[in-house]
């Protein structure tokens, strides 16, 4: 059995203090911005709060066909997808299409599902890929 003698116990006990002692100077001078600007902050914030107000609800004019750019899913708060490039809340309803129901994978519009980077026309059926077909050979295992 290994026992720690008194100067590894004081090596550890300054150790720790002086990386608790570290912390407190990080967090008394601010980490700082990491990844946006102040401004690209501030609007990015200004949107989610326009969001949360309730100005996802204005008129947008989809036509027939739908484009899904992306999807984020969210636990604990309103998950969001970008439908022919705006920003759709989850439950707010797309013009032509109802409400689309969003999935981590997916999202579900008008009962059919589309997939990031997909196009359907609301109309016909018909689906486009953002990569046409061939685009991506998969070599079979060995």
């Amino acid at each position: 059995m290994y026992r720690f003698s008194a100067l590894s116990w004081m090596f550890a006990l300054s150790s720790m203090l002086l990386s608790a002692a570290a912390c407190a100077q990080s967090v008394q001078e601010g980490m700082g911005t990491l990844f946006f600007s102040p401004v690209e902050r501030a609007a990015i914030a200004a949107a989610r709060k326009d969001e949360q107000a309730g100005t996802a609800n204005a008129e947008i004019n989809y036509g027939t066909s739908v484009s899904l750019g992306g999807l984020v899913k969210r636990e604990r708060s309103r998950s969001t997808a970008w439908i022919n490039g705006q920003t759709v809340a989850e439950g707010q309803a797309v013009p032509a299409a109802g409400i689309p129901v969003i999935s981590a994978r997916n999202v579900t519009i008008d009962g059919q599902p589309l997939r990031v980077r997909e196009t359907l026309d609301l109309e016909s059926g018909l689906r486009s890929d953002a990569l046409p077909p061939g685009a991506v050979l998969v070599k079979p295992a060995k």
